[in-house]
């Protein structure tokens, strides 16, 4: 039973969305980076991550939501999408009671493997999850464009049908993507994604509906690596969208595109992540 009488869980599958973003929100009071989840951008997350909504559950403070659990499942795998506690039910041992749950639940289902990722800031949070035996598998990095660039002296990038830039994506991708950068989450993309492509050489999955825009898939066909393809993509991006910011967030694995970054004028992010995991044989 909960230390705090009043608090309840519910599967997400039936609050609403209304709900299960205020309990997004709150469950990130005070968080290392600002958090503030709208239905809609909750709904594409449940859509593109494969959380399943019937395991997956939404805290609740008396009527209030105050935290939320988010599990994804793909084959035999699953991951902690979120976890997020709010200050009224903190400092009470019910996370680490939940993540006990969620690790049986997984293990219960016959699933090999249970992912997370944690910001590296966060310590209490990353010695949560090391004490309860997930291991760092690797680091996670991201990338930014400054707005303040000049724009490159080349034509705007082309925008092209999604299903082709993620087609592309998938042909292209390296191996071993984070679950979040993985073209599966692409699948059935829309709006606001767009796809951007470099003939049949390269292509991007964007987000511009915001202030700055975010990259949410770039690859480069490997026949055409090294001959100057993603530097004139990333310089195309720049051009079709001048005075803005373009980014990536902190889901590549560090050294994949650490050179090629910096070469095109990006830096890396100060924040940085960690992708744990921990086996469930």
């Amino acid at each position: 039973m909960d230390q705090n009488a009043t608090v309840t869980r519910r599967p997400l599958s039936a609050c609403s969305l209304d709900d299960a973003a205020r309990g997004f929100t709150e469950g990130f009071v005070g968080y290392v980076v600002p958090v503030s989840v709208k239905p809609e951008a909750l709904a594409l997350r449940i859509e593109r991550e494969d959380v399943d909504a019937d395991i997956s559950e939404v805290f609740f403070d008396g009527g209030r939501p105050v935290g939320i659990l988010l599990v994804a499942r793909r084959g035999g795998r699953s991951r902690i999408s979120a976890l997020g506690v709010g200050p009224t039910i903190r400092s009470k041992g019910f996370g680490r009671r939940v993540m006990r749950e969620a690790i049986e639940a997984a293990r219960s289902r016959g699933e090999r493997q249970l992912i997370l990722e944690v910001i590296n800031s966060n310590v209490r949070a990353r010695d949560l999850y090391l004490s309860l035996d997930f291991q760092i598998t690797r680091k996670l990095v991201g990338f930014n464009r400054a707005a303040t660039l000049p724009v490159p002296d080349v034509a705007p990038a082309a925008e092209c049908d999604l299903a082709t830039a993620v087609d592309m994506l998938s042909r292209f991708s390296d191996a071993g993507p984070t679950w979040q950068t993985d073209p599966v989450s692409f699948r059935q993309a829309g709006p606001p994604l767009r796809g951007v492509a470099l003939e049949n050489k390269a292509a991007a999955l964007v987000d511009d509906s915001g202030t700055d825009v975010r990259l949410y898939g770039f690859a480069v066909d490997p026949a055409y690596r090294r001959q100057g393809a993603g530097r004139s993509l990333a310089d195309g991006l720049a051009a079709r969208y001048p005075g803005r910011k373009l980014y990536i967030i902190e889901n590549v694995p560090a050294g994949l595109l650490d050179l090629f970054m910096r070469r095109i004028g990006w830096r890396k992010s100060r924040l940085t992540q960690s992708e744990m995991s921990l086996d469930l044989a």
